[in-house]
């Protein structure tokens, strides 16, 4: 009578759960962005507009040279940034730059050049996007090509992963695309 039992409880179980079991798609965070408002900043190099939602770090840095993070505390996203003035090196800046930029080609997809120029105000800038679940999504350089030169890197702590970091990615490139463009040299 127990084996019938036990056989009868096992019959039950295996064929008692007959809804098939579905997962639930991924869903994304959903970001809340403050509205779009700049503060003009001044620099050892020049000034440039900065957001008011941005906190500004100082960091140290070698004697001549201006290294800052621009920090997104609420979203863990900061855009490091570095100023190095030109000693007959800008070749050298360039291509360290490149090679920064390239070395993610192991894990992006595709790596995107969009050149910005302002020639009345000496501003000549290459934003890269990078594309792909990489380290940094967005780097850029910008130079008057005779005295001064920056470099920056978006970064976002956290795992990548540009499907659902997009929105915080796009927001934070209208920001430096805002920089470059209100940027004026010393």
């Amino acid at each position: 009578m127990l084996k019938i039992l036990n056989v009868a409880l096992i019959m039950l179980l295996l064929t008692g759960c007959a809804d098939d079991y579905v997962p639930r798609p991924t869903g994304y965070i959903r970001f809340s962005f403050p509205e779009k408002q700049y503060e003009n900043f001044s620099a050892p190099f020049g000034s440039f507009e900065k957001p008011t939602y941005m906190i500004l770090k100082p960091k140290e840095s070698p004697k001549g040279e201006f290294w800052f993070d621009l920090l997104y505390p609420r979203y863990g996203v900061s855009i490091h940034v570095s100023y190095k003035p030109i000693q007959k090196n800008l070749f050298q800046l360039l291509e360290d730059t490149h090679y920064y930029v390239y070395k993610h080609t192991v894990k992006a997809t595709a790596i995107e050049e969009q050149l910005v120029t302002f020639p009345g105000k000496r501003v000549y800038s290459t934003i890269y996007q990078l594309r792909g679940n990489v380290a940094t999504n967005v780097q850029f350089s910008v130079t008057d090509s005779t005295q001064h030169f920056i470099r920056g890197s978006l970064y976002i702590q956290g795992r990548p992963n540009e499907d659902s970091l997009k929105p915080i990615i796009d927001f934070a490139r209208q920001d430096i695309e805002q920089m470059i463009r209100t940027l004026a040299w010393k």
